[in-house]
């Protein structure tokens, strides 16, 4: 059984309001369990569009939200952060107001510094990096700044390699930003996504669909599980525009799981000031058990 809290919207220094899933019994993707295998590995993820420095964005410029953006994914507590439409300044930023972090990605334009970044966050006192790459949503993912089918802009997905300095595991994963006017750009991406994921732990991004489109279909055909779904909030929008009283609310912001993993958690952080979330998007945060990881 699976319960759901929405609290009402508060400040940042108060509790968050959230769409939070406590579980009864762990979801198990595929089955349900009531005890913990000792060598499981147990793991918070956040996605997170955090929207790139637009100066024409008035109240909503990122000077006016760098710091509450950076609290915000500090508060979470996720080992593991995706975010998606950060400008090198802005990766600037958040890394100086953070200092448990270190990260891997690259520009989009470049392959090195212009353009959007899709970079990975990690907590370095718990994990090291075993190795990271950046590749091209196109039909030549190692040629930089290539733009993929009908794409409006060139698009990314980065990948890292990561061990747990405790017991010596690692954890596998993707963070992207799919095109948000080529739908042949987003299923030729989901297929490129869904491939790259063989072997992997975890796959966060705003991937510009929603359930039941033709890319995100492609991307659950093989097996990666929705967990927005698996936790029954298909309903709960993340892409929600500054105004907290807009009724806009269009779930395209995920974190896919391969089966096997255990699921303990799933939340759509939704924090208000002055009537205005954070980002035009809101972050999710999924709480996973890895059993059997090597």
């Amino acid at each position: 059984m699976i319960t759901s809290l929405l609290s009402s919207p508060v400040e940042l220094m108060t509790p968050i309001r959230t769409i939070l899933i406590p579980l009864l019994c762990t979801i198990v993707l595929g089955g349900c369990t009531t005890q913990d295998s000792p060598s499981s590995l147990e793991l918070k993820a956040m996605s997170f569009n955090i929207r790139y420095a637009n100066p024409g964005d008035g109240v909503d410029v990122w000077e006016n939200r760098r710091d509450w953006v950076s609290a915000l994914i500090d508060s979470s507590d996720a080992d593991v952060v995706g975010l998606q439409e950060v400008l090198h300044q802005q990766l600037e930023d958040i890394m100086a107001r953070t200092e448990r972090f270190s990260w891997v990605g690259a520009g989009r334009d470049d392959g090195l510094q212009a353009g959007e970044y899709s970079p990975i966050l990690y907590d370095m006192s718990r994990f090291e990096l075993v190795s990271t790459t950046t590749r091209w949503l196109s039909s030549t993912p190692d040629s930089v700044g290539s733009r993929g089918w009908d794409a409006a802009l060139p698009r990314v997905a980065t990948q890292a390699v990561l061990k747990e300095r405790s017991s010596g595991r690692t954890v596998s994963m993707w963070n992207t930003h799919f095109d948000h006017r080529g739908v042949e750009a987003r299923v030729q991406s989901a297929l490129l996504i869904r491939e790259w994921m063989q072997g992997h732990d975890l796959a966060t991004g705003d991937f510009n669909v929603e359930p039941e489109s033709p890319a995100w279909t492609e991307l659950v055909s093989d097996g990666l599980i929705d967990a927005g779904r698996a936790a029954g909030m298909d309903t709960v929008g993340t892409f929600r525009t500054f105004d907290a009283s807009s009724d806009v609310s269009v779930r395209i912001d995920y974190v896919f799981l391969p089966p096997g993993h255990t699921m303990t958690g799933y939340q759509v952080m939704a924090p208000v000031r002055d009537g205005r979330y954070p980002s035009d998007h809101l972050p999710v945060v999924v709480t996973l058990k890895m059993d059997g990881a090597d």
